[in-house]
């Protein structure tokens, strides 16, 4: 078992991973997982403004 053995099958092995993952990629039924995951950064900016908002009308309106 050396790289003289499986030598030659690893660029056979990366190619098939290539290709699984590209298609996996591209694949319409993971459209709305990736599109959830995207949006990720902006659910926390609107969290804020949420708890920012909740703040100011539990201070009376005053920023601290």
């Amino acid at each position: 078992m050396s790289y003289e053995t499986y030598g030659p099958y690893i660029p056979v092995i990366m190619l098939l991973t290539f290709i699984g993952l590209f298609v996996w990629v591209l694949n319409p039924r993971n459209k709305k997982r990736f599109d959830d995951a995207a949006e990720l950064p902006f659910k926390d900016e609107e969290m804020d403004q949420r708890t920012r908002k909740a703040d100011q009308e539990s201070n009376g309106g005053v920023e601290r």
